[in-house]
């Protein structure tokens, strides 16, 4: 195959992830996509409306923009940094991170949920393939009209969000974490994503690389950077031993000196001892974290965040109340329920 073969059959390849929970993202001057009951069941409803573009965002130093699409795709070109799918992980997570700080639902992803795409005539991303996640598979079924009418349900009463607020929540966001450049997206979203799904570790593991994070950012910020907490003659090698000498000046010991001097509130220090405490017993002994431990925790990254940013509107602990749990994770059959497993 010559070069322009090639260039025929493969061009404008790109990665494309989807946001979950599932969510249309609809132009402002249309009504959200409703399919009727009898299109479900004969597998006959507009899936060329799912693949459509409907707007873009700007990606830091590359040439192209991020493209969105009416079922909540988003796509990079496979070129420069992104040529990489571990490089386009991060920025889609970046992305969906910048949407839940601006207010909008969504989760993490990893691997699993990249699938391969192309942006066809200017004005959709299609093909895809399925990917290996089961949020990747459902859209990829439903943009091909090939999913099971469980799944295309779906899509009869589908939750959406207009283009314009859709960019004002991600560009929200995206102040928020510009603000806080020593801050890692992924394991703030990964973090807040494990709550719903009762994963504790998870929970905890992440969101502690936050509170790190945070406050490192508060040290410099609040402490490092006021000259009120410094001699007024400076004293040789003592800044450099606070900015650089983590041993000495652990986050323990960061957060009990932004205590005594007002940063820390009690609330915040109260519920980070325990975190702290779990947190190694997790990490050194592979003992499990408590819910109350991770959901605490949960709070303490949401007041953390807001102290840093002064943005009240910074709401984490909903998610807390909105957990999968089933009624059948804890079961309390007697013995008696197990007589046949003594024959196998």
């Amino acid at each position: 195959m010559d070069k322009e073969e090639h260039k025929k059959h493969f061009n404008n390849p790109c990665w494309v992830t989807y946001l979950n929970p599932f969510r249309i993202i609809v132009p402002d001057d249309e009504e959200p996509l409703k399919v009727e009951l009898e299109e479900v069941n004969s597998n006959t409803y507009n899936h060329g409306k799912l693949c459509r573009i409907v707007s873009n965002l700007s990606v830091t130093n590359f040439d192209y923009k991020l493209l969105i699409c009416y079922d909540g795709a988003l796509a990079i070109p496979k070129y420069g940094n992104f040529s990489e799918k571990e490089k386009a992980v991060d920025l889609f997570n970046n992305v969906f991170c910048e949407l839940l700080l601006g207010g909008v639902d969504c989760e993490c992803i990893d691997r699993r949920d990249l699938v391969n795409g192309q942006l066809h005539e200017k004005r959709v991303i299609w093909p895809v393939d399925f990917g290996n996640s089961a949020s990747s598979q459902m859209h990829s079924k439903l943009r091909m009209r090939v999913s099971s009418n469980l799944d295309s349900i779906i899509l009869t009463n589908p939750n959406s969000i207009y283009i314009s607020e859709f960019l004002e929540k991600a560009s929200r966001g995206k102040e928020i974490l510009d603000f806080i450049p020593n801050l890692t997206p992924k394991f703030l979203l990964r973090g807040v994503t494990e709550i719903r799904y009762r994963n504790w570790d998870l929970v905890l593991s992440n969101l502690w690389i936050t509170v790190e994070q945070l406050i490192d950012f508060l040290w410099y910020s609040c402490f490092l950077d006021e000259e009120q907490y410094h001699p007024i003659k400076s004293i040789d090698g003592r800044k450099y031993s606070l900015k650089n000498d983590n041993r000495t000046w652990s986050t323990s010991v960061k957060q009990e000196l932004l205590f005594q001097i007002g940063i820390l509130d009690e609330e915040i220090i109260s519920n980070l001892h325990p975190a702290r405490k779990a947190r190694n017993k997790l990490v050194h002994e592979g003992k499990g974290v408590s819910e109350r431990v991770a959901t605490d925790l949960v709070i303490v990254v949401e007041l953390l965040l807001k102290k840093v940013t002064q943005k009240e509107e910074i709401v984490l602990s909903k998610y807390i109340n909105e957990t999968w749990e089933s009624r059948m994770d804890k079961s309390n059959f007697d013995k008696e329920y197990f007589e046949d497993w003594r024959e196998n």
